[in-house]
């Protein structure tokens, strides 16, 4: 059989929606651009000496005893007896049967996947992993072949392998090819050593900022209802503990992040995002908005840590955005203080919570009129009495004695809250009237951001409460 080069082997690339098989073959497309004179074993050659002369054969995470990881072979053997295998392989004079490959779905030749030639499948004491207990998975030999170039598409996170995938085949293959290039610099100026170290410590910094990548570096990837979702998937096939956590981030979620970075918007949102970094080992840093930097007092002194130290810690609003938890109550907290778009918070609670637009819209309005007066007195009574609502009936009873009743008393002939609004939008079935309470709140607040009416006494009030917020978590 001719040692056909990949673009003449379709099944080498072909997208098969295996997360594993799918980034082999972007590596291999990616490779055989960079290569276009090598045929397909020249880069298995090319990626196997890489494994073993600059990575000291470090795949331990991937593969089980396979021709590079076993201690029976030794130096340039294991080169030998891995090209030896897949030249076999390519010539079809491994030991096969007929049948449809698991990942490619075709009718064909398969060999047997074991787990020292694939990642998190079942062999020797693991063949449960398998129907009937079969001594291994039934693949195609460009599967197996893709399978091996994985660990150069791949990077280290948290002590763990991490492969970053996604609906959008555009997004998985940017992921393999940024790897690709990191890794090809890093054995060009002599430090690659083993599979390449992410930025990050965190699934969530590390997913979040593969956004930010993709969304500067692919063209026209900013624009129009592209509605990708991304899987990380965070593994190790070590020993006798395999382990894979799938870390997901939903298309509505990247759609709302995409649309935060967008020029109106990303100031506002970026203080914010920035703001909410935590480590344990600074704790009482203090996020300055002016120089973008966290302040930490040491030894009696200030010290001020930037962007490229902090966004190595905990981040509570990635880390919300990526498990689906709500960030309504971190909003509110920092609309106390400062200026935030209330658009903002509109396409968070639509898109990611489900609010009825029509329910935002009564929201605002409500606000507006509680301020209607610049009387700060008045302003405080209302924002504590709303804060001090703390279950849905108090929460009516401010409706209907500070907005309804208020309306009626001030001579006003249009209700401002209507039967369908108390019904269908502010208190529908199912709703939660904390949210109802928080937003509200977060409305007033910027409205009166907005019209610069917080005075000193009200600024030093929030900055309080703020502070026992905090404090109280």
């Amino acid at each position: 059989m001719i040692l056909n080069k990949p673009k003449e082997n379709i099944w080498l690339t072909k997208f098969t929606g295996d997360p594993f098989a799918d980034a082999g073959g972007f590596a291999i497309e990616y490779l055989s651009e960079k290569f276009p004179e090598k045929n397909i074993l020249e880069l298995i050659d090319y990626i196997t000496k890489i494994y073993v002369e600059k990575w000291s054969g470090k795949l331990h995470a991937f593969f089980l005893n396979s021709r590079i990881t076993q201690p029976a072979f030794q130096g340039a053997r294991k080169i030998e007896e891995t090209l030896k295998y897949f030249e076999a392989l390519i010539k079809e004079t491994e030991p096969f049967e007929i049948g449809y490959c698991r990942i490619t779905g075709r009718e064909t030749k398969l060999f047997i996947g074991g787990r020292d030639n694939s990642i998190m499948t079942g062999s020797g004491t693991l063949i449960n992993f398998h129907h009937f207990f079969q001594k291994g998975i039934t693949l195609s030999k460009e599967a197996l072949i893709r399978i091996h170039f994985v660990p150069f598409a791949c990077q280290q996170l948290q002590g763990r392998i991490s492969l970053m995938q996604s609906s959008n085949q555009r997004l998985s293959d940017f992921f393999v090819r940024l790897t690709i290039d990191r890794n090809l610099h890093e054995i060009g100026v002599g430090t690659s050593e083993g599979v390449s170290k992410s930025d990050f410590n965190k699934p969530a910094n590390a997913i979040f900022d593969f956004v930010d990548k993709a969304l500067t570096q692919l063209k026209d990837f900013n624009e129009g209802k592209n509605l990708p979702s991304l899987t990380l998937y965070h593994f190790t096939n070590f020993g006798a503990s395999p382990e894979i956590q799938m870390f997901q981030l939903p298309a509505k979620v990247f759609l709302f992040y995409r649309t935060c970075l967008q020029p109106r918007f990303r100031d506002d949102w970026q203080k914010f995002l920035r703001s909410h970094y935590f480590d344990g080992k600074h704790k009482g840093a203090q996020y300055n908005i002016q120089t973008e930097k966290f302040e930490f007092t040491k030894s009696k002194e200030t010290v001020n840590i930037d962007q490229d130290d902090y966004k190595q810690w905990f981040n509570r609003i990635l880390n919300k955005l990526l498990i689906n938890k709500s960030i309504r109550s971190e909003i509110l907290r920092w609309s106390r203080k400062y200026t935030f778009n209330f658009e903002i918070v509109s396409i968070y609670q639509q898109n990611i919570i489900g609010m009825k637009k029509e329910t935002i819209n009564k929201i605002k309005e409500l606000a507006a009129f509680l301020i209607r007066e610049e009387d700060a007195d008045k302003i405080k009574k209302r924002i504590k009495a709303l804060d001090g609502a703390k279950n849905a009936s108090a929460l009516r009873r401010f409706i209907l004695k500070d907005v309804v009743a208020a309306n009626y008393v001030a001579g006003n002939d249009d209700p401002i809250v209507t039967v369908e609004d108390y019904v269908n939008y502010l208190f529908p079935d199912g709703s939660y009237w904390a949210e109802i309470r928080d937003i509200l709140l977060i409305a007033i607040y910027q409205e009166l951001h907005e019209r610069d009416l917080i005075s000193e006494e009200l600024k030093v009030e929030l900055v309080q409460e703020v502070e026992d917020e905090v404090i109280n978590e």
